[in-house]
């Protein structure tokens, strides 16, 4: 009699985007698929660990929605003198709030966050010990965050080396990974292509602007104000710096997907940026569509490996 082959869960990276690793979840515990191997990195990491610890999914949903303005910026709060924005002292609150002083080896099921050691660039794959301490180091953005110590190493975001960990769940011992890649994609600069961005940071919707772009220079601003604007006018600094980490957190993916292809990738189609906090039901949404989406191919990978 052939044993039920174990399902891994590898978790991406993508700061808000993370929503739509809810609505996976949501979609699976529906159809009665059981994940039992969690890997994940940053954002993938706090959903990973929040699963693992068996928070049920509409609970996750809830914290979700509830996350306010007032939340984020409490997150965010500037920490003087500094190594990066924040301390993390909200989240780390935030956390202990939800797992208390759970350690890996408690849970339920294999799971392992992925950081960055900040010295070397290498992966680091923290499954054991404080599971609050592992999933702060895995989200801990380089500038935003301060990095998290672990024994001699310094630890930052795991999104920087592996943003969707397949080989760190198949290690955990999964027979079959669905793995969730939520990581932005590089849209087109021109001001069609990426919207209207009427100051560096703040993206407003079409139609609340008349300014459609931020001039690089002074000579083109003067060009744009006292002559003909340019055809395509150059890329704002946010755009350029946003578009710059697209391009090459795209090309580390393809690069790990390549060389550890899951049995079933599950990609949502997102609009919304890492720090869309405010859209979290677009994102949850989005996670549902793509996991309804692929549930013909799961079903078939399991079959398989069962009748196997």
């Amino acid at each position: 009699m052939n044993s039920e082959p174990r399902i891994g869960l590898a978790l991406g990276s993508g700061g808000a985007r993370g929503a739509a690793h809810t609505g996976i979840l949501k979609v699976l515990d529906r159809e009665g698929i059981r994940p039992t191997v969690v890997a994940g990195s940053s954002i993938g990491s706090l959903i990973g660990a929040a699963y693992a610890a068996g928070k049920p999914t509409a609970d996750m949903e809830k914290e979700w929605l509830a996350v306010g303005v007032s939340r984020v910026l409490r997150g965010f709060m500037p920490t003087f003198p500094s190594a990066g924005l924040s301390s993390g002292h909200e989240l780390r609150k935030l956390l202990h709030g939800l797992f208390g002083d759970v350690t890996i080896e408690d849970l339920a099921m294999p799971f392992a966050a992925v950081a960055c050691d900040i010295d070397t660039g290498e992966p680091v794959v923290l499954k054991t010990g404080s599971l609050v301490d592992a999933v702060l180091a895995s989200t801990a953005i380089p500038g935003i965050f301060f990095p998290v110590r672990h024994g001699s190493r310094i630890l930052v975001d795991g999104g920087m080396v592996d943003p969707v960990p397949v080989s760190v769940c198949r290690n955990l011992g999964a027979d079959i990974v669905i793995a969730v890649d939520i990581t932005a994609r590089p849209v087109p600069t021109t001001p069609s292509g990426r919207g209207v961005w009427n100051r560096i940071g703040d993206h407003v919707h079409d139609g609340l602007s008349q300014q459609t772009w931020l001039p690089a220079s002074l000579t083109e601003w003067l060009e744009a104000a006292f002559r003909e604007r340019p055809e395509r006018p150059l890329p704002g600094l946010y755009s350029i710096l946003n578009q710059s980490v697209s391009i090459l957190l795209q090309e580390i993916v393809r690069q790990r997907l390549v060389l550890d292809p899951p049995e079933v990738l599950i990609r949502p189609e997102l609009s919304l940026t890492i720090l869309g906090f405010r859209q979290a039901r677009e994102g949850i949404e989005a996670g549902e569509r793509a996991a309804e989406a692929a549930l013909p191919q799961l079903r078939e990978v399991l079959a398989e490996r069962s009748a196997g």
